[in-house]
């Protein structure tokens, strides 16, 4: 059997690190184990390369960021090999394009289109440890490409999808948490976890997994481990919903610091208008969510929505183009808010949950705007200021 591990960058950020990385990994593959690393960037590396580039340029070339940001995790995998070496293990780092990882999509934000791992599978029927740098492949023109945040998680669970192999993602927390313990220190740690649940609190501000990740596990039926590096298996397994049996309405509650709130106002209302809006902001690839419509008695259109705050510079440019298009709108950026989400695959069969989420806020004093539901989720927008209290309370009512 086969097993992919991911490390992230905070269990490489140094060299000692790596060695006891590479000293766990040659023990397990000691033990007869066939494995797959994939390693991310040490430390804040990634971040320390990106502000390089700005000081070179203020709006750097995508595909030259790329090419440059994907050094990182091919520094790490060949220090990471050498450190296998040393320990008498017979080891080989690959890039992305080497293990066979071809992507489609926009630089910096390219998606996996398929991986062949022929090349991989050879070096593993050798007896080698393969270390594969996560985060990156190449698309049909031989460009580099990196994957995005998140990207080595994607990577990992897709190389596993491929290899027919379980994955493990190694991380600096020892599991998830039904909460971000930093917010809420009683926060229960979840042994399993659906796909389900996890794709929606990974989308809506839980940092721990990336949702394309996730959604790549529940589509070839790979089972995700995610836990603290070096440490025995006592994380949180990432599975069907049919193996779990625990029947509570809510899982988990997440908070997105992360978003901009943006008001467009005094649309003439049409539905050729409405259309031409969101197919500009799709044209930026923008992640948008929490869309609020109100038609004023007048024939105006009222529109809201959010945005992630990294994804700025493509959200001003959008803008821009609708105030050129859309003379006579008045757009706002609400940037102080936050979301708050509480998600459980339990509120399909569980009734009158959004009642007790909102009294709830209700008799604590919160204030909450805008608001939006799926079949698991109830999101809402808080101020900042109302986080902790929000936060704790929900969780007392909920018992996570």
């Amino acid at each position: 059997m086969i097993v992919v591990q991911k490390y992230g960058g905070s269990s490489l950020a140094d060299l000692n690190k790596i060695k006891n990385v590479a000293a766990h990994i040659s023990k397990l593959s000691d033990s007869g184990q066939k494995i797959v690393v994939v390693a991310s960037a040490m430390g804040k590396t990634t971040n320390k390369l990106i502000e390089m580039a700005k000081k070179i340029s203020k709006a750097p070339n995508i595909r030259e960021l790329d090419s440059l940001m994907a050094t990182g995790e091919q520094q790490t995998i060949a220090l990471l090999s050498m450190a296998l070496n040393e320990f008498g293990q017979n080891s080989i780092s690959l890039t992305g394009s080497q293990a066979g990882i071809v992507t489609i999509g926009h630089h910096t934000k390219s998606r996996i289109k398929s991986i062949d791992p022929k090349v991989i599978n050879t070096h593993l029927n050798n007896g080698k440890i393969v270390i594969v740098a996560g985060f990156q492949g190449m698309n049909q023109n031989g460009d580099i490409t990196t994957l995005g945040r998140g990207g080595s998680d994607t990577s990992a669970v897709a190389l596993a999808a491929s290899l027919g192999a379980r994955c493990e993602i190694y991380t600096d927390v020892d599991g998830i948490y039904s909460i971000d313990p930093r917010v809420y220190s009683n926060a229960k740690k979840i042994n399993k976890i659906s796909y389900e649940e996890m794709m929606e609190m990974a989308n809506l501000g839980a940092g721990i997994m990336e949702t394309r990740a996730v959604e790549l596990g529940k589509k070839y039926n790979v089972p995700i481990y995610v836990g603290e590096s070096l440490r025995a298996h006592d994380g949180t397994l990432i599975l069907n919903q049919d193996e779990i049996m625990e029947d509570k309405p809510i899982t988990g509650i997440t908070l997105n610091e992360d978003i901009f709130m943006v008001n467009i106002q005094h649309l003439p209302y049409s539905e050729d208008a409405v259309a031409n809006i969101f197919n500009t902001l799709g044209k930026y690839e923008l992640n948008i969510d929490m869309i609020t419509q109100n038609i004023t008695s007048t024939g105006f259109l009222d529109l809201s929505f959010s945005c992630f705050k990294r994804e700025e510079s493509l959200l001003k440019q959008a803008l821009d183009e609708l105030k050129n298009k859309f003379q006579e709108i008045f757009i706002e950026i609400k940037s102080e808010l936050i979301m708050i989400s509480l998600v459980g695959i339990g509120m399909v069969s569980h009734s009158g949950v959004a009642a007790k989420v909102f009294n709830t806020l209700a008799k604590n004093k919160v204030p909450f705007y805008h608001i939006t539901t799926s079949e698991i989720s109830i999101s809402c927008t808080i101020s900042k200021d109302h986080k902790k209290i929000a936060t704790g309370m929900l969780a007392k009512e909920f018992n996570l």
